[in-house]
């Protein structure tokens, strides 16, 4: 396994915050046990003992209420540990999907951005919902320029498409940014399991796969694989594909009955992801240490809006239980 990298003071900071936070975030028992309460009330009163507490309405009795507490609560850690961190990159591995959210609303111009805002600020989406997108990073310019003239008129599906090869694209340049070969690795992983999942629901959905080599790639490291996917057609074959430990979840993950393989593979690939994310708790200083807990606050809110969505919904506690993602504490 990469080796972390080492006496990165300035760092320092963040994660002596890293320390203190860590003994806030929920373990997977807390989880098990927030699914089999019997009463709602139950569950509103066991949050309460939290870190959500500082950021809940005592009126907060829907989805949406549970929904929007649980992001501002991570929205407002993560850009925190954003001030705080000398390089933003780390941070912004976890607000990205947010901000591409906003931008697929500015490239089909549909005014409001609804969502979280932190690397692409108000103003820049509206640069960009006019056409100006030369103040985004090099590395989705191009690709949003194609769009931005006029997304109006583009196939949806294609706009997606193209958006979620960006997205995975500036996902990998903010990992290899921070020069830490720990974190670039687990960044590939990453990209390259989301990537799997995007064409797997294309497939799934009946959408040609061919589309995703124009819209889709590049993909720095995996355009071949991916572009051995695509070629292949039939998922059920990918798995002799897919390298290294990706490619053994993914059989797995074909064992589950075929309506549950997507989700079951996103499943235990989380759970890969958490158990790599680990093996960073013992570093003093250094980027590794706050993307490791950055990567838990995620799992966290995962499984917080699973559970609460499942319990509101009226979802079996033992199939919430089964869902729950591996926690990094």
């Amino acid at each position: 396994m990469l080796a972390l990298t080492k006496n990165r003071h300035q760092w320092g900071f963040a994660c002596g915050r890293i320390s203190a936070l860590e003994g806030r975030l929920m373990g997977q028992d807390f989880f098990l046990s927030l699914a089999g309460l019997k009463r709602i009330e139950d569950l509103f009163q066991r949050l309460q003992d939290t870190s959500l507490r500082e950021h809940m309405n005592p009126g907060a009795v829907t989805w949406e209420d549970w929904s929007a507490i649980i992001d501002a609560y991570v929205h407002n850690l993560v850009l925190s540990l954003r001030r705080d961190s000398p390089r933003t990159a780390v941070a912004d591995l976890f607000t990205l999907t947010d901000d591409y959210l906003n931008l697929k609303r500015a490239v089909q111009h549909r005014g409001a951005y609804p969502f979280l805002i932190s690397i692409f600020s108000e103003d820049r989406l509206n640069e960009v919902a006019a056409g100006n997108v030369s103040l985004l990073p090099d590395v989705i310019r191009a690709t949003v320029a194609q769009l931005a003239v006029g997304a109006e008129a583009i196939n949806p599906i294609v706009v997606d498409m193209t958006l979620d090869g960006a997205y995975l694209r500036h996902y990998l340049a903010l990992g290899a940014s921070l020069e830490a070969p720990f974190i670039e690795y687990w960044v590939r992983e990453r990209v390259l399991a989301r990537a799997v999942v995007v064409l797997w629901r294309a497939a799934r959905s009946g959408h040609p796969l061919k589309m995703y080599q124009q819209h889709f790639l590049p993909l720095g490291p995996f355009n071949g694989v991916l572009g051995d996917m695509i070629a292949a057609g039939d998922p059920r074959g990918w798995g002799a594909l897919i390298p290294g430990r990706l490619g053994d979840l993914y059989q797995e993950a074909l064992e589950a009955p075929e309506e549950e393989q997507v989700v079951r593979f996103e499943h235990i690939t989380s759970d890969y992801l958490t158990d790599l994310a680990r093996r960073v708790k013992m570093q003093t200083m250094g980027p590794e240490r706050v993307a490791g807990f950055l990567w838990g606050l995620w799992v966290e809110a995962f499984n917080l809006k699973l559970v609460i969505s499942g319990r509101l919904n009226k979802i079996d506690p033992d199939i919430l239980k089964s869902r729950v993602r591996a926690c990094y504490v």
